[in-house]
């Protein structure tokens, strides 16, 4: 059986800001009590919360939970543990009832990964799910998470299969997307930290058969290190690695988006 954590951040959410208006901590097993479940169980639930809060930029709400020392958990790296008093004051004077529970998609008892599937699967489901989920920590998360799916956990250029080093690249950035062209897989890249930074500045792209085209293949802009030229110049018209299924590739309709935002419709072949 599949266990709802994000149903479970659902309950957890009104719990710690509640502690968070009184000016209280909780412990690990009290809030575990609260959840029905057990305390060793709580970090799958409080990854949910904390990364919501990184993503956001907002005060470190985990830093309630405490464990016998009256400290976080060796699970929390929201805060510099050493201020906490710092860090617990900030979240106490925060006004959370301005924030919507950022878990309420889950509510009725669907779970993280149904909409994972659902959005890797079938790309006219993302305009919904961005309707229902409605923040942008949560839908980011997401976002990334089907890319991982569909692009089986590596990187659409080199092949990086290191999970912690992959992300989701927006082909047409956030900014300027539509609410339904945020979640829509075909919108992404599953790239590669360095590679997500040189998409978004312009300096590499995607042609419409799928080909990495860089800026400067004739090296006219260098110098170039010898893993300068494996992260750049050596790819330049290589085939990217394609998403499964097939259905899921960059849709040309962004990619036409991403070219001209860049200006690189005269740098690309015909």
């Amino acid at each position: 059986m599949t266990i709802n954590q994000a149903e479970r951040a659902y309950r957890a959410w009104p719990i710690l800001t509640k502690r968070a208006a009184d000016g209280r901590t909780i412990t690990y097993g009290e809030l575990g009590t609260l959840l029905g479940v057990h305390h060793r169980a709580l970090r799958y639930v409080l990854g949910l919360i904390q990364d919501y809060c990184l993503e956001e930029k907002l005060p470190p709400l985990t830093i309630l939970i405490v464990n016998q020392s009256g400290k976080p958990g060796t699970g929390f790296i929201a805060y510099d543990v050493d201020k906490f008093e710092e860090g617990e004051a900030l979240v106490r004077s925060y006004n959370w009832n301005a924030i919507p529970n950022p878990f309420a998609f889950a509510s009725d008892g669907t779970t993280y990964e149904e909409i994972v599937t659902e959005l890797a699967g079938n790309p006219s489901s993302a305009a919904d799910i961005m309707r229902m989920v409605k923040t942008r920590g949560i839908a980011q998360s997401l976002f990334r998470d089907a890319l991982l799916m569909a692009y089986q956990y590596r990187c659409a250029f080199t092949d990086i299969s290191f999970p912690s080093v992959l992300e989701a690249c927006h082909i047409v950035p956030w900014a300027t997307c539509k609410p339904e062209e945020r979640l829509d897989v075909r919108n992404g890249l599953l790239l590669n930290s360095v590679h997500h930074k040189l998409f978004d500045e312009g300096l590499v792209t995607v042609t419409k058969d799928y080909r990495v085209w860089y800026f400067d293949p004739e090296l006219k802009d260098g110098p170039y290190t010898e893993y300068d030229l494996l992260l750049s110049a050596k790819l330049h018209g290589k085939v990217m690695k394609m998403p499964v299924p097939s259905s899921m590739r960059p849709a040309h309709a962004y990619l036409d988006r991403s070219h001209q935002l860049h200006e690189w419709q005269s740098h690309l072949p015909k």
